[in-house]
């Protein structure tokens, strides 16, 4: 899927050419899914690919330390949020205080980089991975990893601050 870019919005482009927006690509993700078990938002990321991750991992940053530099993405991404929580609590409500913005985008831009490393084959998924703050995400590193431990934990903490 090839990424457009302007000032104010990235969007993602179907094969036929049809826009879509990251909400509308978790939307038809969680229409056309098989529910063998509870969504995660991990599931969802996994399904993107790679061109698309990396819009993503870096909209979510940037909406976490500079707000106005992603324009209306903004909206996108905090629909994204919304109906990721929804899926996971499998509720048709969902509530969060204004404070909690910046840990659900800290929490989406860290999933995506721990996809990403997942990708390069640096570590896996000891199960789920939710965007819930306190959900019990762990992964396992592989000898690699270890070789590259600081260069990892350089990579995860210049995208959380």
């Amino acid at each position: 899927m090839p990424l457009h870019t302007d000032a104010t919005e990235i969007s993602v482009t179907r094969a036929d050419g049809t826009p879509m927006r990251f909400s509308s690509s978790l939307l038809s993700f969680l229409a056309n899914r098989k529910k063998t078990r509870p969504f995660h938002l991990g599931d969802w990321l996994q399904s993107l690919d790679s061109e698309t991750l990396g819009y993503l991992r870096q909209l979510a940053k940037n909406a976490l330390h500079d707000p106005p530099s992603v324009g209306t993405v903004l909206e996108d991404l905090l629909s994204v949020i919304i109906h990721v929580l929804a899926a996971e609590r499998q509720t048709e409500t969902v509530s969060f205080s204004e404070a909690q913005i910046g840990e659900y985008l800290g929490m989406l831009h860290l999933l995506a980089t721990l996809e990403r490393l997942r990708r390069q084959g640096l570590l896996s998924y000891e199960s789920f991975m939710s965007i819930e703050p306190d959900a019990a995400n762990a992964v396992i590193l592989s000898q690699e990893a270890f070789a590259l431990a600081d260069e990892i934990k350089g990579q995860m903490m210049r995208g959380l601050h």
